[in-house]
């Protein structure tokens, strides 16, 4: 089969959301497919891509124009998504980190209304309070229905989606994206306990990822008297917003910024717990590689985080996304201390069974067309 992807990512030379579709372009290469990556120049530059072209696939770049209003005329002249490209293909996999970016990259909603093609949208994030203008909920709505399949990463990013955009999605399925590293037993746990050594693990983007609300709790009492120490690892536009944060609360002394750290292994030998304070998600892989080593997860209840995170028993849910909830759920785990370890096995256990279904061969077979299967995020039922 000639099989695409066309992913929305800008701005990063590679995301976390990519894994999946990455792997499956992989997979379905090694199986004789021809497939071809419609990249923005940002991730076609990353070791990433440069696999998949090693591997056999091709790359085809998307762009966006300089200025702003000359987009119409790259669109007329030299559209991103013509007809005569979309419709050389036998199945399209359309990587977005949120259904209403459809509209932001230049030409792909109208290139998916017009083409042939048999099309799969992969969504990776939604929020209850995502901002969607009446122009987006109409152009994705009418996407929706166009296309063979929605895939949602999160059962409750699928219900969310059901809402927002009135429709009733009867194909849609969900499909967790697959642990990087599975590890037979917990890594060690880290010694000593105090001080408790916290990691934020995500891009910095405060509008979703919340690392301010985090910084805000922690410079409250009790958290002023308490022996702890807390490392960001990530990279994005909110770098220097949170240094400066963290200097304004007076917590330069206890919170460091690692950048990006690709070894897992490097993150989890020192820290205790993984904070997330996130307004929205989808999956987090974050969360799901601090629980295959071991480690208890504090989160807010967006996203699929009410789908792995058990209270007292994988770790603590805050009810929603601001300081007074958040706080609340950090004092809770504060409180249970004693049990981290513990905890930390039961998520262990947790990720191990979701790393055992393979995500992705179920999303090449939904985009191959060759099933329509799917495996749970997670075991709970839906709302």
């Amino acid at each position: 089969m000639k099989l695409a992807v066309i992913s929305n990512v800008t701005g990063y030379r590679w995301a976390g959301s990519e894994t999946t579709w990455h792997r499956a372009a992989l997979q379905a290469l090694a199986a004789g497919h021809q497939v071809t990556a419609i990249l923005h120049p940002d991730l076609a530059a990353s070791e990433q891509a440069a696999g998949f072209v090693r591997a056999g696939g091709r790359i085809r770049l998307w762009r966006r124009p300089g200025i702003a209003r000359l987009q119409p005329l790259q669109e007329r002249f030299r559209p991103n998504f013509p007809s005569s490209l979309l419709d050389g293909f036998d199945s399209i996999l359309v990587s977005l980190g949120s259904l209403p970016a459809l509209c932001n990259v230049p030409g792909l909603d109208r290139g998916l209304l017009r083409t042939s093609a048999r099309f799969v949208l992969f969504c990776q994030f939604n929020a209850e309070h995502l901002p969607i203008s009446p122009r987006e909920r109409d152009t994705v709505a009418a996407i929706l229905r166009r296309s063979a399949c929605c895939i949602f990463v999160a059962r409750r990013n699928l219900d969310d989606a059901r809402r927002q955009f009135a429709v009733s999605l009867p194909d849609a399925r969900v499909i967790g994206n697959p642990i990087r590293q599975v590890l037979a037993e917990p890594m060690a746990w880290p010694e000593p306990e105090i001080p408790a050594h916290f990691a934020c693990v995500a891009r910095f983007e405060t509008a979703w990822k919340g690392q301010d609300l985090l910084l805000d709790v922690l410079r409250q009492a009790p958290w002023r008297v308490r022996d702890w120490h807390l490392t960001f690892y990530g990279e994005g536009p909110d770098s220097e917003h949170l240094r400066r944060l963290a200097a304004h609360f007076g917590l330069s002394d206890r919170v460091a910024f690692a950048g990006f750290v690709s070894d897992l292994s490097g993150i989890w030998t020192s820290n205790h717990l993984l904070l997330l304070p996130s307004h929205g998600e989808g999956l987090p892989l974050a969360a799901l590689e601090a629980m295959m080593f071991g480690r208890p997860i504090v989160a807010t209840d967006v996203g699929g985080n009410a789908e792995i995170v058990v209270e007292g028993v994988t770790g603590f849910l805050a009810d929603a996304p601001t300081v007074r909830s958040f706080q609340a759920a950090l004092e809770r785990a504060w409180q249970g201390r004693a049990r981290w370890a513990e905890i930390g096995w039961a998520a262990h256990q947790k990720a191990s069974q979701l790393a055992a279904a393979d995500a992705t061969g179920a999303l090449l077979g939904v985009w191959t067309g060759t099933t329509g299967g799917a495996i749970p995020a997670a075991g709970v039922p839906s709302r």
